[in-house]
């Protein structure tokens, strides 16, 4: 995926210089993992810790900081292999590209997944009863997973070209149609079909929310559209050199392999940038969190969880007691 078509290339010299747009993505890799791992770690911690009530909104967050734990945890040997070369055998290799694969597809399925629960506490919160209960919620998660592992398969199975130290360089495809079709899935399932139903989930909520009073409502609401915003941002410049590749693959099936550098100079900036994404979610929540003090604690971060859940709560409460009231006025009326 992100980066796995170019390693390599320097045969392991320290002393060769590192070209500036490698050097660029080295650096943006760096940063995701500085700022990604202690802030997912701390995320888990807390839920872990500090949740005693886990509602299927914590259990998705739980799950997401999980996996771009696992994804940035990779980043140091990717950014070794740009710097220099893959050293690191091509089993590791082809372990950290399913990880990667399946935790990309894993977050996709998870921001779909807090935007129709999102959607749903907010339109109609009695539908999440169904969704609310433990064995639901567990079972969901199980079948992302699943279908995010066997969406990752074919991408982490390819062949790879090995360079003349038997260290991998890029993935290798057996036929012009195989890529097609790799891209295609990858970028259908892991972004242009999820994007429209994001878009349509929130273009919804917003609509409703204009009518909500509750303060909590609303920054569960913006906070969670804020992690489907910085995911487009982040991955959407990985998704358009795809469709950059597949319309040259399609429109010029002769000539574009003569723009193979560029394909892979442009993915590797997009993918580094991708990897960002990963390192999003605990900012965006350590700002949620300086709306109770000033600054990111694991008290304060636990308190934005609790609030993102009573937020439901409040929703079905309120609306269980307007139903509750019109049902004592028919009875009234009645007598």
């Amino acid at each position: 995926m992100v980066l796995a078509n170019v390693t390599g290339g320097y045969n392991g010299s320290l002393a060769a210089p590192v070209p500036v747009e490698k050097a660029v993505a080295c650096a943006m890799l760096g940063l995701a993992s500085l700022i990604g791992i202690p802030g997912n770690l701390l995320v888990i911690w807390t839920i872990v810790l500090r949740i005693k009530r886990r509602t299927p909104t914590i259990a998705l967050i739980f799950t997401l900081a999980l996996a771009d734990f696992l994804v940035l945890v990779t980043v140091p040997f990717w950014i070794y292999a740009l710097a220099y070369a893959w050293v690191f055998g091509l089993a590791f290799w082809k372990t950290a590209m399913y990880v990667i694969f399946t935790s990309m597809y894993m977050s996709v399925f998870l921001i779909v997944a807090m935007g129709v629960e999102r959607l749903l506490a907010v339109l109609c919160p009695f539908a999440l009863k169904r969704w609310r209960k433990p064995a639901t919620t567990r079972n969901t998660l199980a079948c992302m997973l699943v279908v995010s592992l066997l969406l990752a398969l074919p991408n982490a199975t390819l062949h790879v070209q090995l360079d003349a130290k038997g260290r991998p360089l890029h993935r290798v495809y057996s036929s012009r149609q195989q890529e097609l079709a790799l891209l295609l899935l990858e970028t259908l399932v892991g972004f242009l079909i999820p994007f429209v139903s994001l878009s349509i989930s929130y273009s919804a909520i917003s609509n409703r929310i204009r009518q909500m009073t509750g303060t909590n409502k609303k920054r569960a609401v913006k906070l969670i559209a804020s992690i489907v915003v910085a995911f487009v941002l982040c991955w959407s410049p990985y998704h358009i050199v795809n469709l950059i590749r597949i319309t040259c693959m399609l429109a010029y099936p002769d000539s574009f392999h003569d723009w193979d550098k560029m394909y892979r100079t442009a993915k590797n900036a997009a993918g580094a940038l991708a990897f960002i994404s990963s390192c999003i979610n605990p900012i965006l929540y350590a700002f949620a969190a300086r709306n109770f003090n000033m600054g990111f604690k694991a008290s304060n971060l636990a308190k934005v969880f609790d609030q993102m859940s009573s937020s439901i709560r409040e929703k079905r409460d309120k609306e269980s007691n307007e139903n509750e009231r019109r049902s004592e006025s028919a009875d009234m009326l009645q007598l």
